[in-house]
């Protein structure tokens, strides 16, 4: 697992964990039986909305969440308690210094700390000790997936060697863009935004970028040597001082024009993190896979499901 894997997985870890809270109280309603879910039989066809007349109760509601999400969020469930049972078997503890890290690795792409916490909550409903708590789950899998695999110092440093860029600090645009089809239309922009319209409001109407049309042209933070932007937009970004607007510029078969909205710092490693960051990456890279070990845990621990869940309709 790259660098660059290891940031997209944990995206991926936390966007599936917003599945896993919203399913959290699916399993209140397994039986039918009001004295195990804890409502009573008049509470639980209480109707928590309506439309055209038509009412939607609590066992409607939770038993399409079962049917949409049961199966995953009670893996997910099982998956902590046999991981958490591992680790103290093991004796494993994690700092907080490792779930600061792993949570700075899902915050990469966003403007702020903040604006991290906010999508999670806004979007999943996630708490910042939610977060925690899932990044302490994720650092202890991994320790146990990697607890008996050796990765010599020679590799580590070889590896460090050919990658020393990524552990030192970088610098981070933040960007908006507005993006059209022909110069006529890019010059038409210019003239707007120079006549004193917001950049925003006139990439909401004019920018033919769909995604970051959304968000008033703003594409957010990005690293200055990020292989995936057009490097055209980069050195523009480069030339220009906080607040600037340039342009434009053609992009292959487009034309954009760019603002820099600021310019931020992120920080390096030393030299002993970075051994230990990549320590654990190439460990990883020769350990099973995550899910598989989960899988491994699961039986190891006797997880046995005693309901039966419905798939949903393919």
């Amino acid at each position: 697992m790259t660098k660059q894997e290891k940031g997209l997985w944990v995206t991926v870890v936390v966007l599936s964990v917003g599945v896993i809270f919203m399913g959290t109280f699916i399993f209140r309603g397994m039986n039918d039986s009001s004295t195990n879910t804890g409502l009573s039989a008049s509470d639980w066809k209480e109707p928590v909305a309506s439309i055209a007349g038509q009412m939607i109760s609590e066992k409607q509601w939770v038993d399409a969440l079962k049917t949409r999400y049961g199966n995953k969020v009670l893996m997910e469930m099982l998956n902590r308690q046999a991981v958490l049972a591992e680790a103290k078997l093991q004796g494993l503890t994690v700092t907080e210094y490792q779930v600061d890290k792993e949570l700075q690795s899902s915050m990469e792409g966003y403007s702020s700390e903040q604006a991290f916490y906010d999508e999670m909550w806004n979007q999943f409903g996630m708490s910042s000790e939610e977060l925690r708590a899932e990044a302490t789950y994720q650092v202890l899998l991994e320790e146990i997936a990697t607890r008996d695999i050796a990765v010599s110092e020679e590799a580590v440093q070889e590896y460090y060697e050919q990658h020393e860029a990524d552990y030192k600090p970088i610098r981070l645009f933040d960007i908006s863009m507005i993006q059209v089809d022909d110069l006529v239309s890019a010059n038409h922009v210019l003239e707007r935004i120079e006549a004193g319209e917001s950049f925003g409001k006139v990439a909401e109407s004019e920018s033919t970028d769909e995604y970051s049309r959304e968000s008033k042209g703003r594409l957010g933070l990005i690293e200055e040597n990020d292989p995936f932007q057009p490097e055209e937009m980069m050195m523009l970004a480069e030339e220009i001082q906080i607040g600037d607007v340039a342009g434009p510029v053609q992009v292959d078969e487009h034309y954009i024009i760019v603002r820099l909205n600021d310019i931020e710092e992120k920080q390096g490693m030393t030299y002993e993190e970075a051994m230990e960051d990549i320590r654990m990456m190439l460990a990883l890279n020769d350990s099973i896979p995550l899910s598989e070990l989960e899988e491994q845990l699961r039986s190891k621990y006797g997880a046995d499901i005693r309901v039966k869940l419905e798939r949903p309709a393919s």
